[in-house]
């Protein structure tokens, strides 16, 4: 059993069942195989304020319930499209709110948590909406439009998200010097994030490790912890369909 296991970038949504299938059969495998899980942003594809609301993130809040009823804790910690989920989601869910870059102490030693779009710094555009999206009078200003508008500009950003593919390599990278720079500001030599959708481990100079975590389009790695083995990245389709954890 590992002690921990870290996902981001599900980009849930009730018309996609392929990922909703694969988020089923992990919460099935993690039943079994870990005591903690560490969601690192987009959780959902999109997010407007009112999860809960409707029966099928209900449905979504079901799952960690399991997780929680089974002494295996969640944390959650938003990303770039799920910085506005709803507080009321997060406790009926059970899942524990963590702020974006979190440090995490694992076996006596630090590591960084976060989604990791902010070391994208080449993609002005985005970078610039991500300071006007998390700034308090925004967050105020959003949540309190009418839920039908709230819909439909969140319908638009899914809608642009399938359909813009203008973006550079070069845009899309992470900058180096700009994560390590972070790495250092917070004392750490590991650094965990998602958003660029590319899974691996990277090593730099200084002992500087950076582990880059999967989206879930088809066959997501899932990046465990165990305090023997350290980090180890397992391929979903090793254990999807197996043992569903009902003998926990």
């Amino acid at each position: 059993m590992s002690d921990a296991v870290f996902i981001s970038d599900l980009h849930l949504h009730p018309d996609d069942a392929a990922i909703d299938l694969r988020f089923r059969a992990f919460i099935d495998w993690a039943v079994v195989h870990t005591k903690a899980v560490y969601i690192l942003g987009d959780l959902f594809h999109a997010c407007d304020g009112s999860e809960g609301d409707d029966a099928w993130t209900q449905s979504i809040a079901i799952l960690f319930q399991r997780l929680s009823s089974l002494g295996i804790a969640v944390y959650y910690l938003p990303g770039n499209r799920d910085f506005l989920i709803k507080p009321a989601f997060l406790k009926q869910a059970g899942l524990n709110l963590l702020t974006d870059p979190y440090t995490l102490t694992l076996n006596q030693e630090p590591v960084l948590l976060t989604h990791g779009d902010q070391y994208c710094t080449h993609d002005k555009g985005h970078m610039w909406l991500r300071w006007v999206t998390r700034n308090a009078w925004f967050v105020g200003l959003f949540l309190h439009l009418p839920a039908r508008l709230k819909k439909r500009l969140v319908q638009g950003v899914r809608h642009r998200s399938a359909t813009q593919s203008g973006k550079s390599a070069y845009q899309l990278a992470i900058v180096t010097d700009v994560m390590l720079q972070e790495m250092k500001q917070f004392e750490v030599k590991k650094v965990i994030h998602g958003h660029i959708h590319q899974p691996g481990t990277h090593e730099f100079y200084e002992n500087f490790t950076q582990y880059v975590l999967s989206d879930w389009d088809e066959n997501p790695k899932i990046l465990c912890y165990d305090l023997s083995k350290g980090f180890y990245f397992v391929q979903m389709n090793e254990f999807e369909g197996n043992d569903n954890g009902n003998n926990r």
